[in-house]
């Protein structure tokens, strides 16, 4: 078997797996050009990238709403699904944002665990150069955090606090500067684009529709 046979054959064997993955009819032809198996493997990686984003939110998700040390998900298994997952100065960053979180207790308003939660995720799917750059990543942060509707009066203190003390471990430093939590707060408050706002709701709801079909 030619080197291009066995990479073609690979591809439709991972592309089998991730057809069961992502719950669609997997393509059984062995691709006859290089063209062809670079196209095909571009779309996999997409897909995969995909399902590892929503696998690693709907950890997020528990570990937030989870008592303290009872998280249903272990540290190393969310780690593993991060972009710093093979560097391990990041990896460690990482792990220690998770940890502070399993080790939390839980959030009971629910806009302030969500925007705990887009901090996490945002900190999970981070380039590990932005991970252990301390201002990167606080950019980086601040501005998913400002991408969300913004909360009730009554909890945007706590929202506040809740994402400065992520910041505050990801960056390695006891407490955020003073102009750093300004800069939280700021995105917080934010309000978000109405539009974007309709779209993100009518894909929610078909996502949730497309999920129940599928059986999930």
């Amino acid at each position: 078997m030619s080197r291009f046979d066995e990479l073609a054959a690979r591809l439709v064997a991972v592309e089998a797996k991730v057809a069961v993955l992502a719950g669609y009819g997997a393509n059984s032809d062995v691709p006859g050009s290089l063209d062809e198996i670079e196209a095909r493997l571009t779309l996999v990686e997409v897909t995969v990238d995909h399902l590892a984003s929503t696998k690693t939110q709907e950890h997020i998700d528990a570990i937030v709403a989870a008592p303290a040390d009872a998280a249903p998900v272990a540290v190393e298994d969310v780690v593993a699904l991060s972009a710093s997952a093979d560097v391990p100065q990041a990896a460690e960053v990482v792990a220690d944002v998770v940890q502070a979180q399993v080790e939390a207790e839980p959030i009971e308003h629910a806009e302030v665990a969500d925007i705990v939660a887009t901090a996490v995720q945002t900190v999970i799917q981070a380039e590990p150069e932005v991970v252990t750059d301390p201002v990167a990543i606080t950019a980086a942060i601040v501005d998913a955090v400002a991408e969300l509707p913004a909360p009730a009066p009554e909890v945007v203190e706590a929202a506040v606090a809740a994402v400065a003390e992520v910041i505050a471990i990801v960056t390695g430093v006891e407490e955020v500067a003073p102009e750093v939590t300004e800069q939280i707060s700021s995105a917080v408050a934010a309000e978000s684009d109405p539009v974007l706002d309709a779209v993100e709701g009518r894909l929610d709801t078909v996502e949730a529709k497309v999920d129940a079909l599928l059986g999930k």
